[in-house]
């Protein structure tokens, strides 16, 4: 009998371990699949903007293996992938002047043509649109939207720049920053 009910409890912890997290009603897979490689779900967090705190998107760091370490996340050459669930429709112009912003804080003039390329991938959200970012060393990032390839910006130093700018030191929400890296 006591095994039986062993068995029972193992059975419901292994089937809530393969649920997929949820914050502000959107789930995110526990795990996702790039060039053959599984991914696993570092954290999610979720992006408020202005100051009267607008929910924007819920954002999930995905990595080969799990780190809650800022700096492991944007130097490490392991193949990496953020998904943003957008909470609200973003105007793209809106949506891309913001981040080429950030940007340009962190990565300075001489980031001005990946910014360009990468503004130029970015278009209008609408309420549960995802947008995912996947990191490939030597390769760059490639940016898709709504499971659509929008195209890639090389490089790894751009790769590192994009992920400053949500893991850097002055991150743009520091919440999203410590939920998508576990904390």
């Amino acid at each position: 009998m006591m095994h039986t009910f062993l068995m029972s409890l193992l059975g419901v912890i292994m089937v809530a371990s393969a649920r997929a997290a949820t914050l502000a009603g959107v789930e995110m897979p526990d795990t996702v699949t790039v060039d053959g490689k599984t991914l696993v779900l570092n954290g999610i967090g979720l992006r408020q903007a202005t100051m009267l705190k607008v929910k924007a998107y819920v954002g999930a760091l995905y990595l080969e293996q799990k780190s809650s370490d800022p700096k492991t996340v944007i130097e490490s050459s392991q193949t990496k992938r953020v998904v943003l669930s957008f909470l609200r429709d973003i105007d793209g112009a809106q949506l891309a002047s913001g981040w080429a912003d950030s940007l340009r804080k962190v990565g300075g003039k001489e980031m001005e043509p990946a910014i360009g390329k990468f503004t130029s991938l970015i278009g209008d959200v609408k309420t549960g649109d995802r947008m995912s970012f996947t990191f490939r060393p030597g390769a760059g990032v490639e940016v898709a939207v709504r499971d659509q390839v929008k195209g890639t910006i090389p490089g790894d130093e751009f790769s590192r720049t994009l992920l400053t700018v949500w893991f850097g030191p002055k991150p743009g929400d520091e919440n999203l920053k410590r939920g998508m890296l576990g904390k």
